[in-house]
């Protein structure tokens, strides 16, 4: 079977299980199984694919044509323009949550910039000190770390109930090269100090509403970072009427 063949394949596959995009996931996932590129694609789409190539491809297709998300299978997502490692331990970064990492990432820039001008005028010149942030829920740590690539010298906290999590943070922070610290606990469970930002991205999705959700999240996604009880709000507000024992004053 030639490259363009493999494509075409993938694609009748996809579409029949009904997957949205299956052209492009047919295409990422030949990618992912045969270290290629589109400019090798089109320089050499006659050629045929090896056969052991094909058979990883057939076996990612059957995978995606279960509606097992394409992160998983490919084993990453990007986020804030970083390469996490995914599985079915964590969320799937989504695009939507680059919002409040932008929003922190600003905020934390212009209180550093403050924190210098106000050491500038002191008499001492005591030593700057480091912008803290708690990042609870963290999952794939997409956000702390992002946080922390982004604002070199901040001290980054990631907290997850689950240990898969974990581990997977882990392998994020060490992949990107992120000095973080790990925490295992329930929210504030096992935190100590306090903190100029907690940030977090928890369990948002009402439970009845899960049952509704398309297969790659309601089937595959871990139900414990989704379900976010009755209203949805439960963990929110749990941050929330935490969250005072845990910030500094100008948290």
């Amino acid at each position: 079977m030639t490259y363009r063949e493999a494509i075409n394949l993938g694609e009748k596959v996809l579409n029949m299980a009904d997957v949205a995009d299956a052209k492009i996931d047919a295409w990422l996932l030949l990618e992912m199984v045969c270290k290629i590129d589109r400019s090798f694609y089109y320089l050499h789409m006659e050629d045929e694919v090896a056969e052991e190539q094909l058979s990883e491809y057939e076996i990612a297709l059957r995978k995606r044509a279960e509606h097992v998300p394409l992160q998983y299978i490919v084993g990453e997502a990007e986020f804030m323009g970083l390469k996490f490692k995914v599985n079915s331990n964590v969320l799937i970064p989504r695009q939507d949550t680059e919002c409040l990492v932008e929003l922190a990432v600003e905020d934390i820039r212009n209180r550093k910039t403050q924190n210098r001008c106000e050491s500038n005028n002191t008499a001492d010149q005591k030593n700057e000190q480091k912008v803290k942030v708690l990042d609870l829920c963290t999952g794939s740590g997409c956000i702390g770390i992002s946080v922390a690539k982004l604002c070199p010298d901040t001290e980054v906290t990631l907290a997850d109930i689950s240990e898969g999590a974990l581990s997977v943070a882990k392998k994020n922070a060490q992949n990107l090269d992120a000095g973080v610290t790990l925490i295992k606990g329930n929210l504030f469970e096992n935190i100590e100090g306090r903190f100029d930002y907690i940030l977090s991205n928890p369990p948002y999705i009402p439970s009845e509403v899960i049952e509704g959700l398309m297969p790659e999240v309601k089937e595959h996604e871990p139900r414990l970072a989704l379900d976010g009880e009755a209203d949805g709000l439960s963990f929110y507000r749990e941050i929330i009427n935490e969250a005072p024992d845990y910030l500094n004053p100008d948290g």
